[in-house]
């Protein structure tokens, strides 16, 4: 019972006119996408009463057959709710094991969510993650809802397949948040990091986070169809060559500390990347102030072209070694 008055309440709350372009978007999804032929039903499990959860630990296709939800914990011994400090609703867990043929191509994670909700009640939770060394994930139709301002709140994070910045003293890896604005003429030999296949796609999916939408990182990787709406100053981080990022709807409303890169859409060391025909609009008080709504750092022939931009001060920021074509 609880758990349907639950699922009532979220289809109330996501009817939002700042959601109106997402629901129309889950409409389109559940008329548009049957289920895969084979796909496989994702495993939610309940771990230590927190809510549900589920992990992946081999390629696959998989889907969600309802919303899941995590819930607050209260931690007696603090006296305060528990904090889960970039726990996924959604883990890719494991590394490709070495001793099976496992494919290491486009689509050898598929994650359709079939028009359901992930949603986190608790803060400083990730609605999808990949912690393992897989690529060719791809995630698409449905939504999901993070609250919470720490770094460790993000819709989604699908790590890059990359070397590290080899500065004097360390290795610095790049989608660390210390690392990731670190310009390549700052390294020892001036190079940017070499950058793996990831081929991820995220397509036809509503994120709302509190602090970053959604980190993508290596080549080739696809963004297109989503809307993303984050509390914070950055709804997307790209990083490696090769991205085609189009047709999406960015919202930023500028909340939390101000960094010197802050943009809407940050891309980093993207090669000859696309963004176009997508929707970048601004919705901060009176008093904040609106950050760019495109970041290139260490970015080269960059196409920009047919994007719709509102609210912001400045449509594209360079930084570093980076070109870039406006149209």
């Amino acid at each position: 019972m609880k758990r349907q008055v639950f699922r009532s309440l979220m289809r109330v709350k996501f009817r939002q006119p700042v959601l109106g372009l997402g629901i129309a978007l889950g409409i389109h999804v559940l008329q548009s996408n049957a289920a895969e032929p084979t796909c496989m039903t994702l495993p939610i499990s309940d771990p230590q009463g927190a809510g549900d959860r589920a992990y992946i630990d081999k390629p696959g296709r998989y889907c969600l057959r309802h919303d899941m939800l995590a819930i607050k914990v209260f931690d007696v011994h603090a006296f305060s709710y528990k904090a889960f400090s970039g726990e996924g609703l959604i883990s890719i867990t494991h590394p490709f094991d070495s001793k099976a043929n496992y494919p290491r191509g486009k689509d050898s994670y598929v994650i359709d969510l079939q028009g359901h909700r992930l949603v986190a009640e608790a803060h400083s939770m990730v609605g999808i993650e990949n912690r393992s060394g897989g690529v060719g994930v791809t995630v698409r139709n449905g939504f999901i809802e993070v609250p919470g301002h720490t770094e460790a709140n993000r819709g989604m994070t699908l790590r890059a397949d990359s070397t590290p910045l080899d500065l004097e003293e360390r290795q610095c890896p790049i989608g660390v948040l210390k690392c990731e604005d670190i310009p390549s003429s700052q390294t020892i030999d001036r190079r940017s990091p070499i950058y793996g296949e990831t081929d991820y796609v995220i397509e036809k999916m509503v994120i709302r986070a509190g602090w970053r939408g959604v980190d993508l990182g290596g080549r080739n990787n696809v963004l297109r169809d989503n809307v993303i709406e984050v509390e914070g100053r950055v709804a997307v981080f790209q990083f490696g060559p090769g991205a085609v990022i189009e047709n999406n709807t960015f919202i930023v409303r500028g909340k939390g500390d101000r960094t010197a890169f802050d943009a809407a859409l940050k891309l980093r060391d993207a090669h000859g990347a696309i963004v176009r025909n997508n929707t970048f609009i601004f919705e901060g008080g009176f008093f904040t102030s609106a950050p760019a709504a495109i970041n290139l750092l260490d970015s080269k022939d960059v196409l920009i072209e047919g994007n719709t931009f509102k609210g912001f001060e400045q449509k594209v920021r360079v930084n570093g070694d980076s070109t870039y074509t406006l149209k």
